[in-house]
């Protein structure tokens, strides 16, 4: 908490994204000392069970929808459609999900032309009672002083962006930007009350955290893009966050570099991942950030997932040293890798090995920052 304040700190925090207080379900038993060691020597951030928004439809979340599977010729995948009634028509999306663990993907969605976004619009949505204080009090007494609760919110431009994928948002982006915004604006409006509803609930000094932002800056979209469908909608959502005397968790990959002044005037706490320039999708020079920023924005990440997939001990070593000495020096560091680390369906035994050091290493390396 002290990080996400900007107030002094013993040492940098250690996370591994995914990681809880205990051991719970695994992807695969390989896992399972990886989330053991992480339960005992991370610091965590905890979520809130029982909860979730839909941001289309609210409390009407299973009205008005006929779901089937079709065959897709190889029997580790199914197509899995899902038809939406609208008062204006239907629309539907199919996801290829996978019967062996894999990630899924998005083979249609719902929004395919202009018209589409008008049939959205048109869906009933009623909001939801949303989260419950003591289910909030009970997740911040579960983890103690071990770490943070974090409720996670969905995100309007993202969901959005969900609705349409990357490449039609990419042309309605131009050839229908207000119906776009109007979109966007909505999602926000839905989502401003419902934050809204959550701080009157009187949680004390809640960490808020979201995703999303990285679908709106390069390497897929633009500044003005970034400015137009998230730094309107998101700095409201930020504003009402602290004026409640809670914290802004947000997670954006892309090259960010440019975007962070933006960040910190939006009201963002700590920014993750901070991928490094040497990764395709980074642009984040550690050391000029630090130059630049600070100890204005908490700093989360600047550990590619690559690396722990496939480079040595040896390497990680030296990405872990420097980004703690760098990193250490805004005061403001979470050491942490760009994504969760359990989202390999069949992990090899050098990224076990690998996420194993990465803990021992990194905590041994956080530990000499204590003050």
């Amino acid at each position: 908490m002290r990080i996400f304040r900007g107030e002094e700190i013993d040492r940098p925090a250690l996370k591994l994204w995914g990681a809880g207080a205990t051991v719970g379900w695994q992807l695969h038993e390989a896992y399972r000392p990886v989330s053991e060691l992480a339960a005992q020597c991370t610091d965590l951030f905890t979520g809130v069970g029982g909860y979730w928004l839909d941001l289309m439809r609210g409390t009407d979340a299973r009205a008005a929808v006929d779901t089937w599977k079709t065959e897709t010729g190889d029997p580790h995948w199914l197509d899995c459609h899902t038809l939406l009634h609208t008062p204006k028509g239907d629309l539907e999306m199919v996801r290829r999900e996978s019967q062996i663990g894999d990630p899924g993907y998005d083979m249609e969605h719902y929004v395919k032309e202009e018209e589409d976004i008008e049939k959205l619009l048109s869906i009933l949505y009623t909001a939801p009672e949303g989260m419950k204080k003591e289910a909030y009090d009970a997740a911040v007494c579960a983890t103690g002083d071990r770490g943070i609760v974090m409720i996670d919110l969905p995100h309007a431009a993202y969901f959005a962006h969900q609705m349409m994928g990357s490449e039609t948002l990419a042309y309605l982006s131009v050839d229908a930007r207000d119906f776009v915004d109007e979109l966007i604006s909505v999602y926000a409006r839905r989502l401003y009350d419902h934050v809204k509803r959550i701080l009157e609930t009187g949680v004390e000094h809640p960490v808020f955290g979201w995703c999303g932002p990285e679908l709106f800056l390069p390497p897929l979209l633009g500044p003005r893009d970034f400015d137009d469908f998230v730094y309107k909608y998101d700095k409201p959502i930020c504003d009402l966050i602290h004026e409640h005397g809670g914290y802004v968790w947000v997670h954006s990959h892309g090259r960010v570099r440019h975007f962070i002044e933006r960040f910190i005037d939006m009201g963002v706490d700590v920014l993750n991942p901070l991928e490094p320039d040497t990764a395709s999708n980074g642009d984040v020079d550690l050391e000029e950030v630090v130059g630049t920023f600070g100890g204005r924005i908490g700093l989360e990440g600047n550990i590619e997932i690559q690396e722990i997939l496939l480079s040595s001990r040896e390497r990680i070593a030296d990405l872990i040293d420097r980004c703690v000495d760098v990193g250490g020096r805004s005061g403001r560091l979470i050491l942490c890798p760009s994504a969760g680390y359990m989202e390999y369906a069949r992990p090899t035994e050098r990224y076990i090995d690998n996420l194993l050091f990465y803990l021992k290493y990194g905590l041994e390396a956080v530990e000499r920052c204590r003050k």
